[in-house]
Order: structure tokens, then C-alpha cells, then sequence
């Protein structure tokens, strides 16, 4: 169903995580440039940062050689040099979080833009929360949360610092072989080596346990969802009790998971916060080789050595610090790989052919559509599979017996279901009505005439006061329409929908079954006038009077197919279908 998936998945980072995000590199780009221009911006001002920053850290030494020589003026000029670098290297760190959050916008719009294509393409989204029980769990969470956490750790956090650090660590260890040789540089890989074998110990279960906490949150936030929109119902049954057992249990287990996620984290920060400090202190013992083995310093006064002392601290504790941060990132990395896992399952499980058995109906019931005008009625006990039936008529759903055979254009038919459906989002009254086509900018005539026939029909269906509601048809609406309007008016707007789009067929699942009779009668009249031909489902007999044939759906396969007899006629012109 895709909301809270009974299917467990186990995450790990490994090299699926690697191969995943190859496969989302092309969405985060897709149809933009501008993500690569922002992606070069940040790498090319962390480049600048870093050249900086290698200046920047021999101020020190050139201060203590000015001080202990006590050359005034030298130190002054130092002092301005230091002043103006320091300005510069700060107006670059600006640059570099500037650019990195706008590379993070660029991410998240061509991301989000990507999966929406596929999420709404060939009602894949109807496959995966309605119909595949064991598949992803809460893709809107998946699409939301997940791809935010995703786009802000990967430009944000991981980029900057993982693209400049080959070109740092390849120049620190240079430096550091120049004065240190290959000991100081072997003990300083030595010790980037035990810190990553470590690093990769820990990060695996964080992989894992971050995918099920944003499972968990996932879960809790449908349950309150679930409560929201069902609060009327839910305070008939008098079930607040209940829901306050079940809103607990499942906090409990988000609880838990979070708990256990937390605890990983203890000994990655605690190695992590290890590695950050103590390179310092091991950076002042890889001075032992150039003063006390080597003697590389042993001509220089104490102002020049106090200088080269200084540097060359400053130079081993970069290189460590540039292999730190990467053991830093494990984290965020380890974190990263389960959003990772987690969105690009939608991709795969798009890719994936799939198999929908459903037994419940398959018949050829649509030839009678082909050159006539009759009109049929559906009628069954409850679970004999009419939603099934429209489900297969709608391509929902594939007829894996039989044969379904349409005269029409998909364009032709249009699907009213059972329950009424008015998205979210403020919309208009319009917006509401033109569902489910785009309200773009239309020429004043063409609005008029639109308008004209919207307030006509309202009219017809006695919604007039839908108009008043909300102060006129293009007016902002500061509720949602599912909200306020009862189950009837709620059929009777999704009715006026078919009746502005005037399809040649329309297929109706119980779409009068919360509307009084008279308004029954007022609707499939006006259907009729329209010349919309109809099918439809329920079980009111008193949808007989407005059916020519009866398609009776029984348990277990058995059908039968019969024309109402009657000596009832419509009101109507003569072109109209008519009941005898």
C-alpha cells in the first residue's frame, strides 16, 4: 500500500549505496545547468578557501619570528597582510555556504521534478500506495523529508569537503615529506588508516538504523494523518482511547528506534572526537624527525626555527585534520546512505514489471457501447467486485481473463469513484470544478464563457451557495474544500466536474449513494440532456429508473446481463436514450 509497508527493509552501507547514488546523479542534474555551475562555483571557492587557508596558517610563524627578533616594522606589515587575508578567506567561507545551499535548491527541484515524473507517471503512484502491499513504505515521506535530508547532506555538508580533499591531502603530504619525511608521512596515513577501518565498522549499522528511523517517522506521521482526517468518524465510534493505544504504540516504536539509533552514534562521535583532537598532540611528535633525528634545523636561530616550528605544525596538523574531516563525514555519510537507499527505491520499484492477480471480476461487457445508446447499471452484493469491475474499465487494474474492448479514445471516458476526491491546497472553486485539468491563463471571452457555464451548472446541482462560501470562483480559500463541504455536496461537486467536461461516457461507482434521491433524479437527467452516456454501480433500486440494462455482479463469478423492462420515459428530447 505504500503508507506503511509490511516488507522490512534491510539496509547497509556498502557498495549498493555507491551504485544508488550513480543512479541518482543524472536526476540531481537533470535538465539543469545550473546545479553544474553552482557545483563548480563551490568547488572553485573551496579551492580558493583552502589555498588561503594554507597562508593564512603561516601568519603564525612569521608572527613569532617578528616578535622574537623584535622587528616592529615587519610586524606591523604582517599584522596588514594578516588583516586583509583573513578578510578575504572569511568573504570565501560566505561564498562557499552560498553557494553549497544554492546547489542544494538546485538538487532538491531537479530531484523532486524527476520523481515526480515517474511518481505520476502511468498512475505509478496509485500502484505503489494502493495496490502493492508489500512494497515501499510512505513514499510521500520518502519524496518530501527524505529528499531534503538527502540534498542538504550531500551539497551542504559533504561535497565541500569531500571534492577539495584530494587536491589538500595530495599538497599537506608533499609538505610534510619535504620536512618529515616518509616516517612522518607513514605515520600520519597509519593513523588515517586505523581511523577509517574503524570509521567503516561503525557507519554500517548507522546506515541501517537511520533508514528504519525515518521508516518509524514515517509511520507516526501517517497515524496522525490517518486521525486528522478522520477525526468525525473516529469521535462517533467514541474511539479516542483507541487511538491515543495506537498513536502510543507506534510512537513507541519510532522511540525505540531512535533509541537504538542514538546509541550507534556514541562510539562513532567518541571515535570521531578522538581523532580531532589527538592529531594535534600527534603533530608536535612528528617534529621529533627534522629537529632531533634528522637535524634539518640545527644552522637556524631560535626566531627562524620558532618560525619553522610553527609551520610545519601547522602543515602536519592540516594533512591530519584533512583525513579527520574525512572520518567526520562517516556520519553524515553513513546517514546519507540511507536517505540514499531509501529514494531510490522508488526508482527501482518503478522499473520493476509488475503483477496485479485479481481474480475478482473479468468479463466483455463494453461491446454494447459500440454504435447504441443504452445505458447500464451495475448491481451487486457488497465484495462481489464492482470497484474491481471500474478498476479494470480505468486500466487500474489489468484483466488477466477475458477481454475488455473500448470504441473510445481514453479521453472519451471519465471515472467518478466512490469516494469524492478534492485535492488539497487552498484551490479555488474553479480549480475545484475544471479538476482534473490545469487552470492556466485563458482569454477574458473564453473565462466569461466558462464562467458562465460553471454558474449554471452550480445552479443545476443546487451548489449556488458554494459561490457565497467562498466569495466568487477565482477567490483564495483559506480552508480545504474536503473540510467543509458535507458527503453530498461532496458527490454533487465531483458530478458537476462530469457535467463541464461532458465526456461521451462516464462511469459512476456509486457516486449518488450520499445525495437524496431527488437530487439522484436531478443528476442522471441532467446527464441525459447532456447526451453523457453512463455506467453505473450501486445499489439504490432506485437507480433502475434511469438504466436500460442490468449487469448483476454475484459471489463466486456469477453474473447475468438483462434489460430493464419498464414503461417509464425521460422528460427529453427524442435523440435521447430512452427507457421502455
Amino acid at each position: 500500500m505504500g503508507k506503511m509497508g509490511r516488507v522490512e527493509q534491510k539496509y547497509r552501507f556498502g557498495w549498493q549505496v555507491v551504485v544508488r547514488l550513480f543512479d541518482l546523479i543524472p536526476l540531481l542534474f537533470a535538465k539543469s545547468r545550473m546545479a553544474i555551475l553552482f557545483a563548480i562555483l563551490t568547488l572553485g571557492c573551496t579551492i580558493g578557501k583552502e589555498v588561503l587557508a594554507q597562508k593564512s596558517g603561516k601568519v603564525t610563524g612569521s608572527f613569532y619570528k617578528e616578535l622574537l627578533r623584535r622587528d616592529e616594522k615587519s610586524f606591523w606589515n604582517t599584522f596588514a597582510f594578516a588583516t586583509g587575508l583573513y578578510f578575504v578567506q572569511c568573504l570565501l567561507l560566505a561564498l562557499v555556504a552560498l553557494f553549497s545551499w544554492c546547489l542544494y535548491l538546485c538538487f532538491r527541484k531537479n530531484l523532486v521534478s524527476s520523481l515526480h515524473n515517474i511518481y505520476f507517471n502511468n498512475n505509478f503512484y496509485y500502484t505503489i500506495n494502493s495496490i502493492d502491499d508489500q512494497g515501499i513504505d510512505n513514499p510521500d515521506q520518502r519524496i518530501t523529508q527524505d529528499v531534503e535530508k538527502l540534498c542538504n547532506l550531500l551539497a551542504v555538508t559533504i561535497l565541500p569537503s569531500l571534492l577539495v580533499s584530494p587536491f589538500v591531502i595530495g599538497y599537506y603530504t608533499y609538505q610534510t615529506w619535504s620536512t618529515a619525511g616518509g616516517f612522518g608521512v607513514g605515520i600520519i596515513y597509519l593513523y588515517f588508516v586505523i581511523g577509517a577501518i574503524l570509521n567503516r565498522i561503525l557507519v554500517s549499522p548507522l546506515t541501517k538504523w537511520a533508514a528504519k528511523v525515518e521508516k518509524a517517522e514515517g509511520d507516526f506521521r501517517f497515524k496522525h494523518v490517518s486521525v486528522r482526517n478522520n477525526a468525525e468518524e473516529s469521535a462517533f465510534y467514541r474511539a479516542a482511547e483507541f487511538e491515543k493505544a495506537s498513536s502510543n504504540q507506534i510512537f513507541d516504536v519510532l522511540w525505540r528506534t531512535k533509541r537504538t539509533y542514538v546509541l550507534w552514534q556514541f562510539p562513532t562521535q567518541a571515535l570521531q572526537y578522538f581523532f580531532d583532537y589527538y592529531g594535534g598532540v600527534l603533530s608536535y611528535a612528528i617534529q621529533v624527525f627534522p629537529i632531533f633525528i634528522f637535524g634539518t634545523y640545527d644552522d637556524l636561530d631560535q626566531a627562524s626555527l620558532s618560525e619553522k616550528i610553527s609551520n610545519n605544525a601547522f602543515y602536519y596538523i592540516y594533512l591530519i585534520n584533512s583525513f579527520t574531516r574525512l572520518t567526520d563525514l562517516a556520519m553524515n555519510i553513513g546517514e546519507l546512505g540511507g536517505y540514499i537507499l531509501r529514494v531510490s527505491e522508488i526508482l527501482h520499484c518503478s522499473r520493476r514489471e509488475k503483477g496485479i492477480e485479481n481474480d475478482a471480476f473479468t468479463a466483455e461487457v463494453i461491446d454494447d457501447l459500440q454504435g447504441r445508446k443504452d445505458l447500464s447499471f451495475s448491481i451487486s452484493p457488497s465484495g462481489a467486485g464492482k470497484s474491481s469491475f471500474i478498476r479494470v474499465l480505468a486500466e487500474l487494474w489489468p484483466n488477466l481473463t477475458g477481454t475488455v474492448r473500448r470504441y473510445l479514445p481514453r479521453c472519451d471516458y471519465f471515472f467518478v469513484p466512490q469516494r469524492p476526491y478534492l485535492p488539497v491546497g487552498r484551490m479555488s472553486l474553479r480549480k475545484q470544478i475544471c479538476f482534473p485539468k490545469i487552470v492556466a491563463d485563458v482569454r477574458e471571452d473564453d473565462a466569461d464563457d466558462e464562467t458562465e457555464r460553471i454558474s449554471k451548472i452550480l445552479l443545476e446541482l443546487h451548489l449556488t451557495q458554494l459561490i457565497d462560501t467562498c466569495g466568487g470562483l477565482d477567490a483564495e480559500v483559506d480552508f480545504e474544500w474536503q473540510d467543509t463541504l458535507s458527503p453530498g455536496e461532496q458527490q454533487r461537486l465531483s458530478l458537476a466536474r462530469v457535467i463541464l467536461h461532458e465526456p461521451k461516457v462516464v462511469i459512476l461507482d456509486e457516486a449518488t449513494s450520499s445525495i437524496d434521491i431527488n437530487d439522484e433524479r436531478d443528476v442522471y437527467q441532467l446527464l441525459q440532456r447532456k447526451g453523457i452516456h453512463y455506467i453505473s454501480t450501486g445499489h439504490r433500486e432506485t437507480l433502475y429508473n434511469y438504466h436500460n440494462l442490468e449487469l448483476h455482479l454475484g459471489r463466486n463469478s456469477a453474473t447475468s446481463y438483462t434489460r430493464i423492462l419498464g414503461n417509464w420515459i425521460h422528460d427529453v428530447t427524442d435523440d435521447v436514450p430512452q427507457k421502455f
